[in-house]
């Protein structure tokens, strides 16, 4: 018979150590909010999984002070080059796509179990462990917390008391079984590989991504730590779709075939089939429940968004929670969450669905895009500034904005708006504006030389930090000047303009009433 404990209490109770759990527990670390986070598996994955580390992911790393170990761990990624029966077709320069919208213009090829050491190595440094082999078993929750039930190392039954649970734990999440929530979307019909393997070829051998377009599907190339080293991904060829068991042995002569340029296999690191999903829950809280990352939004693999989605939505979620248990904002905080992320899941889903069509040519149309209008396209834009200013937010996630969100006061100055990501610049003595925005707390800026009155603002309960620059980069905010800016403390956008009263009433309504949307 097993054993039950009741000893345990938290604030918070995560289920799932991956990407999106351990990236809640960091940031709830950050606020002073007390946790416990469970996990089935026995430690971080070993396998690479996701590989792409987006610009908007490495600014919130670069706030915990990961970012350089990140950078330093992976490989970026300088250009994209698609090839079409063995030639080259297009080659895209891809090194400083972001320049002038982020520090990090690129996007970075870092393993998913590279990802996960680092969080689990910076909580640790803290003194925080995940507690491993835990399984979630079961939860209820009243009006003034949650019960979970979990299975430890031990087998022994357990229960922790806490005051919100928060599943982190991927597509077939248990925490949104207990929430009743559908999981909406589509499978699309080909079945599609994915490999690790080390490699030699006189083509596929730099620091670049390589697509090859073949009939019915594409095979990708991401570039990975070390000589030779790459993930690819591809769709399986119609003979082999019913065959119960392969490796990446019985496809590799297929694959050079497809590719048709000389290439060499000298070691399979990783292979594995899956199908592609494109999924959303009907919602991502229920109470005192929420959901996270894949347990709430699956994607198709276009533009490397899963991981960093699921990483913003736990960077959202963590300072609304943190106001709500500290008692400096109403619980109507939270439902802020589940509208902003709920809505740019959608969003993403759009977006990834098309691209992903075009990628695989699902139809004659998107098949006659990809290969005959694409590269004539890519080429033409590739040498317009203005296009990466458009492209690289959509795929490194500094574009992700929150305009209709009951946080917003609808406002503008220059190329800047309410519910934007603060935009990124750099002051003439070479700092940018995210080195002074590192603090867990609301920001409010004054841009100007004349009068300044951040200091009558009156906000007892929340965290605010003043910040004032007399320098104004004239290419953001135009020739405007004496304005205020209250940031999030996420570093989105409140409110943008020369009112101190308007910073004052959302101040006020975050920390005594705020509507429930």
């Amino acid at each position: 018979m097993s054993e039950q404990n009741t000893n345990h209490k938290t604030s918070v109770i995560i289920v799932g150590a991956g990407p999106t759990g351990l990236s809640l527990a960091v940031q709830l670390l950050r606020y002073g909010i007390d946790f416990i986070i469970l996990e089935k598996n026995e430690k971080t994955t070993h396998l690479s999984k996701a590989v792409v580390v987006q610009a908007r992911t490495l600014e919130i790393f670069e706030e915990l002070g990961l970012a350089d170990k990140a950078v330093k761990e992976g490989r970026l990624t300088t250009a994209m080059n698609m090839f079409y029966k063995g030639k080259k077709k297009v080659s895209l320069d891809l090194a400083g796509l972001g320049d002038g919208i982020s520090q990090f213009s690129f996007a970075l090829s870092l393993e998913q179990s590279k990802t996960e050491k680092l969080l689990v190595d910076y909580l640790l440094e803290k003194g925080k462990t995940v507690r491993w082999k835990s399984e979630f078993l079961r939860a209820e929750q009243s009006s003034t917390g949650v019960t979970v039930y979990y299975k430890d190392a031990n087998g022994n039954e357990q229960i922790i008391e806490g005051e919100y649970l928060v599943g982190c734990d991927g597509a077939h999440s248990l925490v949104r079984h207990e929430m009743n929530q559908s999981f909406e979307g589509d499978t699309v019909p080909k079945l599609f590989y994915v490999t690790d393997v080390i490699m030699s070829s006189p083509v596929v051998n730099t620091d670049e991504l390589f697509m090859f377009i073949i009939k019915k599907g594409f095979i990708l190339f991401f570039p990975m730590e070390g000589t030779g080293h790459y993930r690819i991904i591809g769709i399986l060829a119609d003979n082999l779709e019913n065959h119960e068991t392969f490796t990446f042995e019985d496809i590799q002569d297929t694959v050079k075939e497809q590719m048709m340029v000389p290439v060499e296999f000298k070691e399979v690191k990783w292979f594995s089939t899956y199908k592609v999903h494109s999924r959303e829950a009907s919602s991502f809280m229920n109470g005192r429940y929420f959901i996270a990352g894949d347990a709430g939004h699956i994607h198709t693999p276009a533009g490397g968004q899963g991981m960093n989605t699921g990483i913003q939505d736990a960077y959202n979620l963590a300072w609304k929670l943190a106001l709500v248990i500290t008692k400096k904002t109403s619980a109507a905080m939270l439902e802020t969450y589940n509208t902003e992320r709920m809505g740019n899941a959608k969003h993403l889903l759009r977006t990834t669905d098309r691209m992903f069509d075009v990628m695989s040519g699902s139809n004659w149309f998107f098949n006659f895009l990809r290969i005959r209008v694409f590269p004539i396209v890519a080429r033409f834009i590739s040498k317009r500034k203005r296009f990466n200013k458009k492209i690289f937010p959509l795929i490194s996630q500094t574009g992700i904005a929150y305009p209709g969100s009951v946080l917003t006061i609808k406002s503008s100055i220059g190329k800047v708006k309410a519910g934007d990501r603060m935009h990124y610049f750099v002051f003439a003595d070479g700092k940018n504006i995210f080195s002074y925005l590192t603090e867990p707390s609301f920001k409010l800026i004054f841009f100007g030389t004349g009068e300044n009155r951040s200091s009558s603002i009156k906000s007892p309960d929340l965290p605010l930090s003043l910040l004032s620059f007399a320098e104004i980069p004239t290419a953001i905010f135009n020739k405007e000047t004496d304005f205020y800016i209250l940031l999030r403390p996420d570093n989105h956008i409140s409110y943008i303009g020369k009112e101190l009263s308007s910073c004052q009433s959302l101040l006020d309504k975050f920390s005594i009433s705020l509507p429930v949307q």
